[in-house]
């Protein structure tokens, strides 16, 4: 459409190839994840990327007038854990001995 790039510092260039890097980074781990695990489980981390987003800006950009507060932000990513944990979480089995399983035979 005719746009154009342009790069009014080496910061900006540098911001650019970091945030390249940390997409490749992500998208591997995902893929690797997929490769071994369940796509169900997988994705339902997916819901943790709006609280590591507001939690990681409030921290780095300091701003005065953000309206986050950190106790908050701590309390969501504990309960959002806390829902992976359920839907993620496995009974363990009851085990049967030989024994029982002989006798109900």
């Amino acid at each position: 459409f005719g746009g154009t790039v342009s790069f009014k510092s080496f910061a900006s260039v540098g911001v650019l190839i970091y945030l390249a890097a940390l997409s490749a980074v992500a998208y591997s781990l995902w893929g690797m994840l997929l490769k071994y695990n369940p796509v169900s489980r997988v994705t339902i981390f997916s819901f943790t990327t709006p609280v590591f987003g507001v939690l990681l800006s409030a921290i780095m950009l300091k701003s005065e007038d953000s309206n986050v507060e950190i106790l908050n932000l701590i309390i969501t990513l504990l309960l959002v854990a806390g829902g992976i944990f359920l839907i993620n979480y496995k009974h363990p089995k009851k085990q049967t001995s030989a024994l029982s399983q002989e006798t109900e035979k």
